[in-house]
C-alpha cells in the first residue's frame, strides 16, 4: 500500500536586479493537496537577498492563521520595501500575509476575504470551552493585524469579520486594506476613493470637508452675498455596524 505524503512547502522566488519576486500560490501551512506556503520556505528563498524591494504575488484561499502571521512578521521586519500583488484571491490567512506590504495592489477582478478564526475540535465540554477561549485570543491577534491598516472603528472591522466578507479591489481600498487598483496597466490610487468612502459613511458633501473656512470666506467676498439656501432635511449621520456588514457581505 502506497503511503500518502504531504506536499512539501514550495515557494518560487525570482531575483531580478535589486528586486526579489516571490510567488505565493497555494495553501498557507501544511497541505496534502496543494503547494504549501510556509514561513520556513519564505526565509529560505530570501536568505542572502540584499536588495531594495520584495514583490509578493499572492493567490491563496488561506490556511493556517499562525503560519500566515509568522510570514507577515518575517517580511515586515525585513529592510526592503514590500509590494503585494493580489493575483487572484487573498483569503483568510493569505490576507494576513498581504498586510505586511507597504503597498497592496489589486487588479479589478481580484478579491480579499477576511473572517474570524475557526478550527475543528472534538472532546468533552471542558475541552471544547478551552478551544473556544483559544479562538477568542486568536481573534484579538487577528483584529490587531487588520487594525494597523483598517480606516474604520474596531467594531466595524468585527462586523466584517463576523460576516466572512469578500471584498472587491474597490471595497478593500475603501477600508484601507489595499492601496491601489490595477486597471489595464495603470494604477488607480487610494486617495480619492478613501475620501469618497469616508464621506459616504458620514453622509456629508465632500466640499464641506475639503474647503477650509478661509477659502469659503474668500469665495464669499468675491462672489458677493450668497443666496439663502433652502432648508433641507439633515441626513442621519449614524451608520450602524449591521448596515456596513450587510453592504459588503
Amino acid at each position: 500500500m502506497m503511503r500518502a505524503n504531504k506536499i512539501e512547502p514550495r515557494i518560487k522566488a525570482e531575483i531580478a536586479g535589486n528586486t526579489a519576486v516571490v510567488y505565493m500560490h497555494g495553501t498557507v501551512g501544511d497541505s496534502w493537496f496543494d503547494d504549501s506556503i510556509s514561513a520556513k520556505s519564505v526565509r529560505e528563498q530570501l536568505n542572502g537577498f540584499e536588495g531594495d524591494e520584495i514583490e509578493l504575488h499572492i493567490n491563496s484561499f488561506g490556511g493556517d492563521m499562525f503560519e500566515g502571521i509568522a510570514i507577515k512578521n518575517y517580511l515586515s521586519n525585513r529592510p526592503e520595501k514590500v509590494t503585494a500583488y493580489i493575483d487572484g484571491i487573498a483569503a483568510s490567512a493569505a490576507s494576513i500575509i498581504a498586510m505586511c506590504a507597504d503597498t497592496i495592489i489589486m487588479p479589478v477582478d481580484t478579491q480579499l476575504m477576511i473572517h474570524n478564526p475557526w478550527t475543528y475540535a472534538a472532546g468533552n465540554a471542558k475541552e471544547l470551552r478551552k478551544v473556544a477561549e483559544q479562538l477568542e485570543v486568536a481573534q484579538t491577534s487577528l483584529e490587531e493585524t487588520y487594525m494597523k491598516r483598517f480606516v474604520g472603528e474596531r467594531e466595524e472591522l468585527k462586523a466584517l469579520l463576523d460576516a466572512e466578507t469578500f471584498l472587491t479591489a474597490e471595497q478593500a481600498i475603501q477600508f484601507g486594506l489595499a492601496d491601489a487598483v490595477e486597471k489595464e496597466g495603470s494604477l488607480d490610487t487610494v486617495s480619492d476613493k478613501l475620501v469618497s468612502s469616508l464621506m459616504a459613511k458620514y453622509k456629508k458633501p465632500v466640499s464641506n470637508h475639503l474647503i477650509s473656512d478661509d477659502k469659503a470666506e474668500e469665495e464669499e467676498a468675491t462672489d458677493g452675498p450668497a443666496e439663502e439656501p433652502e432648508e433641507k432635511e439633515q441626513p442621519n449621520e449614524a451608520v450602524t455596524i449591521d448596515k456596513i456588514a450587510g453592504l459588503f457581505a
